[in-house]
């Protein structure tokens, strides 16, 4: 695997968070007040995920956890639809990196 170095690691976390901002489970960010940070305590935990090589299932199982905690209803097809969409984007870019 290849270290990252702090700017590459940075860009990586930046670029998750704005794939969060486009799942945006809450609905709020095309309010432009909202901050672009709204999501960021969910960025971490998927971020190991997809370095551990979850699933999709996987993914989505986290992403109804986040739901629950929300108190929002879920919906399992969107769900599934946004972890390929991370799982994607993180092969695609940062396959075999580490911080």
């Amino acid at each position: 695997m290849r270290r990252l170095s702090k700017e590459e690691s940075r860009k990586r976390w930046s670029e998750l968070r704005a794939k969060w901002n486009e799942y945006d489970p809450i609905g709020v960010m095309s309010d432009p007040d909202c901050p672009l940070d709204e999501y960021e305590a969910y960025v971490g935990p998927t971020m190991r995920l997809l370095e551990q090589g979850a699933t999709i299932d996987e993914i989505a199982d986290y992403l109804s956890a986040v739901s629950e905690h929300m108190g929002l209803s879920f919906d399992r097809a969107r769900a599934r639809k946004y972890s390929v969409e991370f799982i994607q984007w993180y092969r695609w870019n940062w396959r075999d990196t580490m911080v």
